[in-house]
């Protein structure tokens, strides 16, 4: 899907717009087909869960050391022995932040070629 575009709403606000370039590759194209298959198709309700269940892996945590930079599942790295702390997994976006935070408000989702 190259040429896809997508813009979303709360009520008359756009709140994204763009081609999902900020998410990690290996969820873009499942998200891209999800919102062309069921965007004009679903209501509020069924939206808001389609966009919840598609970007469930953005908040999740994992144990990094800040150290040598190396992700692990223990309280000190296996690596270099240095602590661990908890951090998000992948990237913040704030474009990604703000479609997180309205997600139970979203009422609608255009997708089309890109402009």
């Amino acid at each position: 899907m190259m040429d896809f575009f997508c813009r979303i709403y709360v009520d008359q606000e756009e709140i994204y717009s763009g081609d999902l370039s900020e998410v990690p590759d290996r969820f873009r194209n499942g998200i891209r087909e999800a919102f062309s298959e069921w965007a004009d198709s679903l209501g509020k309700r069924g939206l808001n869960e389609l966009v919840y269940s598609l970007f469930v892996w953005y908040n999740e945590k994992g144990m990094f050391c800040q150290h040598c930079g190396k992700w692990g599942e223990q309280s000190s790295c296996t690596h270099c022995g240095g602590e661990l702390k908890q951090r998000f997994v992948y990237e913040r976006d704030k474009k990604l932040d703000l479609l997180l935070t309205c997600v139970g408000m979203i009422s609608k989702i255009e997708v089309s070629r890109r402009p």
